[in-house]
């Protein structure tokens, strides 16, 4: 990764400008494409689940921490049930809470996600 990506990343925490924040999420995902958590944050800049779901991808492919992983799978699952294939959002959600391997946030963000697709 080049030097100062991670200082980078850690700047969007006190990065109160969308506009700002766009841009330097822009510059994670273009300077260093094999940072999963650019990718997660570009996930969320958008309102186009198509855009997200593509961001979301790059990300899971570019083998994120057991933290970020779950965080793209379960915004993921949230965007396939939105598009109206609720079986794969329920069964996702279902594996990431039950998966060993999940972290504690992972494993009860998924509980929480399913538990709110569910009564819908």
């Amino acid at each position: 990764m080049p030097s100062g990506t991670y200082l980078k990343y850690l700047s969007l925490e006190w990065t109160a400008d969308p506009v700002k924040k766009t841009e330097i999420v822009h510059q994670l995902v273009t300077s260093a494409p094999g940072f999963a958590p650019g990718w997660k944050e570009l996930a969320t800049l958008s309102k186009d689940d198509d855009k997200n779901l593509a961001a979301i991808e790059q990300g899971l492919a570019a083998n994120p921490d057991r933290e970020t992983d779950g965080i793209l799978q379960i915004n993921k699952a949230l965007i396939l049930n939105r598009k109206g294939n609720h079986e794969d959002a329920v069964r996702l959600l279902g594996e990431l809470a039950l998966d060993p391997k999940s972290t504690y946030a992972t494993e009860h963000m998924a509980k929480a996600s399913l538990a709110n697709i569910a009564q819908r």
